[in-house]
C-alpha cells in the first residue's frame, strides 16, 4: 500500500507488471500469486481504485475486478490508486498538476471548477493522443503503449465523476504530460518523409538483411548498420534517431541494390547471349514468327534489363544457372517443330559416369555415345547431343 501511495504521490500509477517485478526482488522475493492476492485483498478492503481499459473498479467482487484478477496479463496492465475521499489539499495539488502539465492556471480552487479545467484541457488533447497512437500502431512503431496509457487515463478524467477526474489527473499527470508531450514531439517529427525512412528500415530488415548477411564476400561494417539499426527501431524514442536511421538504412540499400543489379546485368547478359545463339541456328528462319515467339520466350523473359516486380536476387541467380538448360530446351522445341518425333536427345555425360581416369575408359565412353548415336540414326532419327 505504501509504495502504491509512493508512486501516485509522483503521479505515476502502479500497473501490476510493476508491482509483480518490485516485489520479486530482494528483499522481497515474492511469487506473482502472492502479489496479486495483496492487491485483491486492498481491493476488497476498499484501500485502492483499479482502473483498466479505461474504466474505474471499486468493488473486488464485479465482473470487471473478476476479468482483470484471473487474467494474468489483464492484471499486468492494470493501474492502482490509493481510494480517497476529495479534501482541499487534493484541490491544491491538481491546481499545481495542472499547471505543470497544461501551463495554465485555474482561477478558481473550487471541486467543480478544477474537474471542469482538467476535463477540458484533457479533451483537448485526447483527439492528437489517439491520432499519434494510430499512428505508431500503423507503422509498428515502438513506443505506442505510452500512448495508450496515456490515452486511457483521458478516457478515466473525462468520462469519470468531478472526483475521480480529479482523484485520477493527481494519481497520472506525469504520464498524461510524458504522453502530451511525447504525441506533440511525435506529432512534429513524423513527417511524411520520417514515416517513409522509417518503413523502409522495416522493410530492409525484414526482406534485404536476412539475405545480405548470408553473403560470404561482404563486409563487416554492413553488420554494424543493421545491428545499429535494429537496436535504434526498438527505442521508445526512435524519433530522435531519424538522422542515423536514415544512414543505416541508406547504407543497407545500396549495397543490396548493388548486388541486385549485378545480378540483373549477369541474366540480361547469358540470356541475351543464349537468345542470339537461338536466333542464329538456321532452322530458326523456318518457323513462323508466332512459333519464334513461343519457342523464345523462356529465353527473352528473361533477357530484360528491367525485371518482373516479384524477382530477388536469388531467383536470379537461380535464372542465370539453369540459363543452358533452358536453351537446350528451346533447341529442342525449335528442332520438334521442324522434324516433329524424329528428335531424340542424347545425355552424353551419361556415357562418362565416374569419371575418366584411363585413355581405355575415354576410348569405352566414346564408343558407347557412337553406338548409341549410330543406333538412333539407323531409327531414322535426329539426334539433339547434351
Amino acid at each position: 500500500m505504501a509504495d502504491i501511495e509512493n508512486r501516485t504521490s509522483y503521479g505515476e500509477n502502479p500497473t501490476g507488471r510493476y508491482l509483480t517485478d518490485k516485489f520479486a526482488k530482494e528483499p522481497y522475493g515474492w511469487e506473482f500469486d502472492a502479489v496479486r492476492l495483496f492487491v485483491v485483498s486492498l481491493l476488497r478492503a476498499g484501500r485502492i481504485v483499479a482502473t483498466s481499459k479505461g474504466q474505474v473498479i471499486e468493488s473486488a467482487l464485479s465482473l470487471e475486478a473478476k476479468n482483470i484478477f484471473l487474467n494474468n496479463n489483464f492484471f499486468k496492465q492494470a493501474s492502482f490508486r490509493p481510494k480517497i475521499g476529495i479534501e482541499f489539499i487534493h484541490l491544491l495539488a491538481a491546481v499545481d498538476n495542472f499547471k505543470n502539465v497544461f501551463g495554465n492556471e485555474i482561477p478558481e480552487i473550487e471541486q467543480t471548477v478544477v474537474a471542469g479545467a482538467i476535463k477540458n484541457e484533457t479533451g483537448k488533447n485526447e483527439e492528437k493522443l489517439r491520432e499519434v497512437h494510430m499512428l505508431l500502431v500503423n507503422h509498428a512503431m515502438p513506443g505506442a503503449d505510452i500512448l495508450s496509457d496515456a490515452i486511457d487515463q483521458t478516457r478515466l478524467i473525462i468520462n469519470g465523476t468531478e472526483e475521480d477526474a480529479i482523484l485520477t489527473f493527481n494519481a497520472s499527470f506525469n504520464e498524461l504530460k510524458e504522453g502530451i508531450k511525447r504525441a506533440n514531439e511525435l506529432k512534429n517529427t513524423l513527417t511524411s518523409e520520417a514515416l517513409n525512412n522509417f518503413d523502409r528500415g522495416s522493410k530492409t530488415l525484414a526482406d534485404k538483411w536476412p539475405f545480405l548477411k548470408e553473403e560470404t564476400d561482404l563486409d563487416d561494417s554492413f553488420k554494424v548498420h543493421a545491428d545499429e539499426l535494429q537496436e535504434l527501431m526498438k527505442q521508445e524514442t526512435f524519433f530522435r534517431q531519424l538522422h542515423y536511421i536514415e544512414q543505416h538504412v541508406g547504407a543497407l540499400e545500396q549495397e543490396y541494390n548493388q548486388r541486385f543489379e549485378q545480378a540483373v546485368n549477369e541474366r540480361l547478359a547469358v540470356y541475351t547471349e543464349a537468345l542470339e545463339k537461338l536466333k542464329s541456328m538456321p532452322e530458326w528462319e523456318q518457323i513462323s514468327e508466332q512459333q519464334q515467339l513461343e519457342v523464345a520466350e523462356p529465353l527473352s523473359k528473361r533477357a530484360v534489363h528491367e525485371p518482373e516486380p516479384s524477382a530477388t536476387i536469388p531467383l536470379m541467380r537461380a535464372d542465370v544457372e539453369a540459363c543452358s538448360k533452358r536453351f537446350s530446351k528451346a533447341v529442342e522445341d525449335l528442332m520438334t517443330i521442324i522434324d516433329g518425333q524424329r528428335i531424340v536427345r542424347v545425355d552424353a555425360a551419361s556415357f562418362f559416369k565416374g569419371g575418366i581416369e584411363t585413355g581405355e575408359q575415354l576410348e569405352a565412353a566414346l564408343n558407347g555415345l557412337k553406338e548409341e548415336c549410330e543406333r538412333l540414326i539407323g531409327a531414322g532419327k535426329k539426334i539433339l547431343i547434351q
